[in-house]
């Protein structure tokens, strides 16, 4: 999206001002994602290291480990929702629909084994 704007704001100036205001929703969106987890950030990053080390996605480099933190705060955001492992798939492949898309985040079967070690998380064991 980020080379499409850019070409576009060499033809249409209004791809600038498209640019920033999408830059501004997403810092927003960030920061509020930021202030509700405040207390919580110790399952966002059990969370985050097990989304990188299944690497659902296949975007883990080994140096770039913040890759899923967007995706580690939405599943953690959403942790009252989750009162078993089903749950948890189920959120989790939501999570990865919203911010990949459908055919990145494959079935929902795929994310059997994340759920069940953020459900450990969740759960309290923290084991992941």
């Amino acid at each position: 999206m980020l080379n499409w704007l850019r070409r576009r704001s060499r033809t249409q100036p209004s791809a600038d001002a498209d640019w920033k205001r999408i830059s501004l929703r997403i810092e927003k969106d960030r920061q509020n994602r930021h202030q509700a987890l405040i207390g919580q950030e110790q399952v966002v990053s059990q969370i985050e290291a097990i989304l990188f080390r299944h690497d659902l996605i296949g975007i883990n480099f080994e140096e770039n480990t913040d890759e899923y933190r967007a995706e580690a705060e939405t599943i953690t955001l959403r942790r009252a929702e989750a009162h078993s492992v089903d749950d948890v798939r189920r959120i989790a492949h939501q999570e990865f629909v919203r911010w990949f898309d459908e055919k990145l985040a494959g079935p929902e079967v795929r994310f059997d084994a994340v759920a069940q070690d953020i459900w450990r998380v969740f759960e309290g064991d923290g084991t992941t």
